[in-house]
């Protein structure tokens, strides 16, 4: 029986050809998952003898972030696709029909009404804000004006200086613009003018009494009462007035705030700060510290992988490219000069 001599070459595609099987071979459920088993509990047993500082760096995580957040370029499809998505939540039966007390309770309610009545210095510091607002200023201006110049009509108060008007005063302003024109204006005009003069003193009034007087009690049942005038009404009676139009056009601002935020230096500082606070709290110690903080255990990471792996691994197996990667990994080591001269020498 003759001998068969085998190239170097010969040598090294049979073995890449019984190498990409074993591999492939690696891959059906089962087997897939012991390997996750067993390589994720020593991974996690090595990970627990290492410090976050040997893997990555806080001056690394800041330009990752830089360059995927700050930096990168985000395709308008992606505000386009944002807009259509909500267009068609808001749209949805399921959405218009859902009531607001399905969505939060009234124990939840009430927790947030609680915590927030604890900001005594913001509730303050925004009442004084609104108060100093220009249209708050206009809003008590014509509310005095109304309540005054009714007041001084339907009182009568000026008949008992202007007698014989008496009947026509009953009758409102505009009896009294008919009897004495002069009359009517001229009150109207004092009344301005008082409330112009007034105005800073009726501010700072305003001020006073809502410090005073809006007690955390008081607060809270108007804010329980809100709750209860509006728990039984569905969001879609929430949207009425809104389309679509207006949904996408509120997306698209969004994206358009987004696009300029994350190019501001409080952005920037806000993410610096954040990074380097995680590597201040978890550089000391080994990753363990971080995995348990986290709740990342062994059950964990194998749960999640017997719930996306099996149906990925399986499509990627289908469709050849699995088979394409590995042989296209493995081959070069087969083909390379120090293999074949390995081989070779061998033959």
């Amino acid at each position: 029986m003759a001998n068969t001599t085998h190239s170097a070459e010969d040598i090294a595609n049979k073995l890449l050809e019984l190498h990409v099987k074993h591999e492939m071979a690696s891959f059906d459920e089962a087997t897939f998952m012991t390997w996750v088993r067993e390589e994720s509990e020593t991974l996690l047993s090595w990970v627990r003898t290492i410090n976050i500082s040997q893997l990555v760096s806080a001056q690394k995580i800041k330009d990752v972030i830089k360059s995927n957040v700050v930096e990168r370029e985000i395709p308008g499809a992606i505000a386009e696709i944002a807009g259509e998505a909500a267009t068609h939540l808001f749209t949805s039966e399921q959405h218009l029909n859902t009531h607001l007390s399905e969505i939060i309770s009234n124990t939840q309610y009430e927790e947030f009404v609680d915590k927030l009545l604890e900001l005594h210095e913001q509730r303050k510091e925004g009442l004084n804000r609104v108060i100093d607002l220009p249209i708050y200023k206009d809003l008590i201006s014509g509310v005095l004006y109304q309540a005054i110049t009714r007041y001084i009509y339907e009182s009568n108060i000026i008949t008992k200086k202007v007698p014989g008007v008496s009947s026509m005063l009953k009758m409102g302003s505009k009896m009294v613009n008919k009897a004495a024109p002069k009359l009517g204006g001229a009150v109207e005009d004092n009344v301005k003018s008082y409330i112009s003069t007034n105005l800073s003193f009726i501010l700072k009034e305003s001020k006073s009494f809502l410090e005073n007087n809006l007690s955390d009690e008081e607060l809270k049942v108007s804010a329980m009462d809100f709750l209860d005038m509006l728990e039984d009404r569905t969001l879609g009676e929430f949207q009425e007035g809104m389309n679509s139009v207006d949904l996408t056009e509120f997306v698209a601002l969004g994206y358009e705030f987004w696009l300029r935020f994350r190019t501001t230096e409080y952005f920037k500082n806000s993410y610096e700060l954040m990074v380097d606070y995680f590597f201040d709290k978890y550089s000391e110690g080994d990753l363990g510290v971080l995995l348990d903080d986290l709740a990342i255990t062994e059950d964990e990471i194998v749960n999640e992988a017997e719930r996306f792996a099996p149906q990925v691994v399986k499509t990627f197996k289908e469709s050849g490219q699995l088979e394409g990667l590995i042989k296209r990994r493995l081959e070069r080591f087969y083909s390379s000069d120090a293999a074949l001269s390995c081989l070779g020498n061998m033959a």
